[in-house]
């Protein structure tokens, strides 16, 4: 599939009664904010169950596709505080270029299945999932913060990279915060061991501000109810972990609409609540929380030493094209795509542009046209 995507050059441009109670009016605004769309307030059963015909009758590239199926080596890495995080190694004989791939938030490491398909034999590719996600253990409820993630990508690295393999790090969202983060905390390692990045669908200025298409007045209503929610939420999580599968319809249905475009394969909407549907519900709240309160993510400076590519997507909800001209403007010579028609899982909608785009920047940073990596530590 060639690409079709717009291309510009950016210039520097149990809990007691009381509790319960939280919970459930949490849970319940952070519903109604998502759900707008899905299905409409008290529409009925009837309403989603003509919803979930329409999105099955779909036209699916994806149907049958073997999603989650692609394996690798499994690493046991040991973040700073302990926490057990789950890795995994494709290509592991190559030390000339080695792309980690760090995952979006509710998702785990098998939401990159086409890119892991496609970008075989490239490099040393590294999978892993974040803690709370997929197959690594959760940790301290208060760990699941922006500040957090940095470091977890560095145990990562230093586990699953030789000390003198140069690195691309490849983002997706909440993915592309940590890298974003890691920069800031790391600035000597860009353009020397960290030779590129590809930052997709992300935002370096926070989700406070994310309407997810509503009205503005509706929008400014949930960001007021957003972190109340999301603190109760967390806080009973345990409870909520119970029934949480018993709405696994309209879970899909929200996926469909927040998450993906207007053609997404009915495949990889499951695919994605699937994962969404198995992250810990206290990393669920507690990473949302976070991103919705952070209000500066990074000022992105410290990418600049690398060679950089943003992706956003035409119409993705979370993370709206604008963030990625926002971050794209403020890194000197980075490159910009705007993928048409894709929504915020734009890897696993429009793979080939997706995979087109990456397979470019590996093949660069394996050019070794950028000075020698430098040791671990540098």
């Amino acid at each position: 599939m060639g690409r079709a995507a717009r291309t510009s050059r950016v210039a520097r441009t149990e809990p007691p009664r009381r509790g319960r109670a939280a919970l459930w009016k949490g849970l319940g605004g952070v519903l109604a904010v998502s759900a707008v769309g899905a299905a409409g307030a008290g529409a009925g059963l009837a309403v989603q169950r003509r919803a979930m015909r329409r999105l099955q009758l779909r036209p699916d590239p994806h149907a049958g596709e073997p999603f989650g199926s692609l394996r690798g080596r499994p690493v046991t890495v040991r973040a700073d505080d302990g926490t057990r995080l789950y890795a995994e190694i494709d290509g592991e004989d190559r030390t000339d270029i080695a792309v980690v791939f760090c995952h979006g938030w509710t998702l785990t490491q098998d939401s990159w299945h086409f890119q892991r398909k496609a970008l075989r034999g490239l490099g040393r590719l590294v999978f892993w999932d974040h803690r709370g996600h997929g197959r690594s253990d959760g940790g301290a409820r208060d760990g699941y913060t922006v500040s957090r993630l940095a470091a977890d990508l560095a145990a990562v690295i230093d586990a699953t990279v030789p000390a003198r393999t140069p690195v691309v790090l490849v983002g997706h969202s909440m993915g592309g915060i940590t890298i974003m983060r890691y920069a800031d905390e790391h600035p000597g390692l860009f353009g020397r061991k960290i030779v590129a990045t590809g930052l997709l669908c992300t935002s370096s200025a926070g989700l406070g501000e994310v309407t997810l298409g509503m009205p503005a007045l509706l929008a400014r209503t949930g960001h007021r109810l957003m972190p109340r929610a999301l603190a109760a939420l967390g806080a009973g999580s345990g409870a909520v972990e119970r029934v949480r599968h018993l709405s696994r319809g309209s879970a899909i249905l929200i996926e469909d609409r927040i998450a993906f475009g207007p053609d997404a394969s009915p495949a990889a909407v499951a695919f994605a609540e699937q994962m969404m549907s198995e992250t810990r519900m206290d990393a669920f709240a507690g990473y949302l929380h976070s991103m919705i309160t952070t209000h500066v993510i990074s000022d992105c400076e410290s990418l600049a030493g690398a060679d950089n590519l943003v992706i956003g997507a035409e119409n993705d909800l979370l993370t709206p094209a604008e963030h990625s001209l926002r971050i794209a403007g403020c890194i000197p010579d980075s490159r910009l795509e705007i993928v048409p028609s894709a929504g915020h899982m734009a890897m696993m909608e429009r793979p080939s542009i997706i995979n087109d785009h990456l397979g470019d920047l590996i093949a660069r940073a394996a050019s070794g046209s950028l000075p020698e990596a430098e040791p671990r530590g540098a």
